[in-house]
């Protein structure tokens, strides 16, 4: 019954602080206990979008902490994400931007090139590729292709949809990550030569 008052009172409290986010002019998207705010500007003009949103990411601590919560600093970062670069930055931007920020799995970079996610999805496909590498000879080809796909494969397959229209670059990273792990299923002697 604990379960049920501590997620009927989360609840309560975000419901509340979706309602005091509608007095700024700032859109939000919430996942779990994710809330992301967002904000869309004239590039010509992004001065009022900028403070807005300022006023906005300084009152939803303070809002917090008046409410007894707390936000975790570590996890909160402004990210400015422009399908372009600017020739110049507007002169309002908070000093602290973040060059790249994770949300749900999902490394996001400024320019929405998502170099820094495939990267780490192959740093980590690479990891439990080596480890499955370990016990290869120890199972049968059935079972290390379901642990391939279940271990590994997930993480290739997961949000690969906003990977279109990335640079070649950047699916060569996973490319080799996936090649990797057939050389390994497989029991291939040498390595692909697509590896670097």
């Amino acid at each position: 019954m604990g379960f049920f008052y501590k997620n009927a009172l989360y609840k309560f409290i975000v419901a509340y602080l979706l309602t005091y986010l509608l007095t700024y002019d700032v859109s939000y998207h919430q996942f779990a206990d994710d809330t992301q705010l967002l904000v869309s500007m004239d590039s010509t003009n992004a001065t009022p979008a900028i403070h807005g949103l300022a006023h906005c990411s300084a009152a939803v601590p303070r809002w917090f902490l008046q409410n007894g919560l707390q936000v975790n600093a570590d996890f909160s970062a402004p990210l400015l994400i422009s399908g372009q670069l600017p020739t110049s930055p507007p002169s309002t931007l908070p000093e602290a931007l973040a060059s790249k920020l994770k949300s749900l799995g999902v490394t996001i970079d400024s320019n929405m090139r998502f170099d820094c996610h495939a990267r780490n999805v192959a740093k980590a496909c690479n990891f439990h590729t080596r480890a499955l590498r370990h016990v290869r000879s120890l199972l049968i080809d059935d079972v290390a292709q379901t642990v391939a796909c279940n271990i590994v494969a997930s993480r290739l397959d997961y949000c690969n949809a906003l990977l279109s229209g990335a640079l070649a670059a950047t699916f060569d990273k996973l490319q080799r990550a996936q090649n990797n792990l057939a050389t390994v299923v497989c029991q291939s002697r040498g390595r692909y030569t697509g590896f670097r």
